[in-house]
């Protein structure tokens, strides 16, 4: 079976390196705790329920740089092996489909940095119930971390299609679109802003697939 392989390769490429965004994460969470502790050491549970509640002061911002950041991890370690010296350009030469050889390592990619997601959204809400505040209030403060878990995907295939397209200056092109895609979803002021209109920027995600596919046709096209 194709697949067996495929799933071994990537797990050779990632075995050292996949901790680092969790760690990362991890990091970030220990911050945010910190920082609310802090708040309510010195100014008092009233003081800070009134600032998570009326001022909806994001204490917790700095996961909207760790999830994109945990996506571009993820595919310099997945991709930056395959497109040195155009090697990815051999996918198309192996005995299983290029589109397999392709989705698969993204697949596994995307994988992760839905990991590093659902343990940024579990520890913030873990962060949260530790200083006694209820569903009503951390509830909103896990939905305004979730675009940013959307923008950790869309850093994922951005930097993966920047990697693997073979000319410079359709490179900076995805870079630079994937920078302003990625700073949308994770431009927020107040809590949960992006929640009523989630479900579009989810769609508004998917044909990130599309450069990493052309990326990766034009590869195929040049060898």
């Amino acid at each position: 079976m194709p697949l067996k392989p495929l799933l071994l390769k990537e797990t050779i490429k990632l075995r050292r390196l996949f901790w680092v965004p969790p760690l990362v994460v991890l990091a970030a969470l220990v911050d945010t705790w910190l920082t609310l502790r802090a708040f309510n050491s010195m100014r008092g549970p009233a003081q800070l329920w009134n600032a998570l509640t009326y001022k909806q002061e994001i204490t917790f911002d700095s996961l909207a740089y760790v999830l994109p950041f945990a996506g571009i991890w993820y595919a310099c370690v997945q991709f930056l092996p395959e497109c040195t010296g155009r090697r990815l350009r051999l996918m198309f030469h192996l005995p299983v489909s290029p589109w397999l050889g392709l989705y698969v390592p993204v697949a596994v990619g995307l994988g992760l940095v839905l990991l590093c997601s659902v343990l940024a959204l579990g520890g913030l809400a873990a962060v949260a119930g530790s200083l006694n505040l209820p569903p009503q209030l951390w509830g909103p403060m896990v939905e305004t971390a979730l675009p940013w878990c959307l923008a950790g995907m869309v850093a994922y295939l951005a930097t993966a299609a920047t990697l693997a397209d073979p000319a410079l200056h359709r490179r900076l092109v995805i870079a630079l679109a994937g920078l302003a895609f990625v700073t949308l979803l994770t431009r927020t002021t107040i809590f949960a802003g992006m929640s009523g209109s989630l479900g579009w920027y989810a769609l508004a995600c998917l044909p990130w697939l599309l450069p990493l596919e052309a990326a990766a046709q034009r590869t195929k096209e040049s060898s």
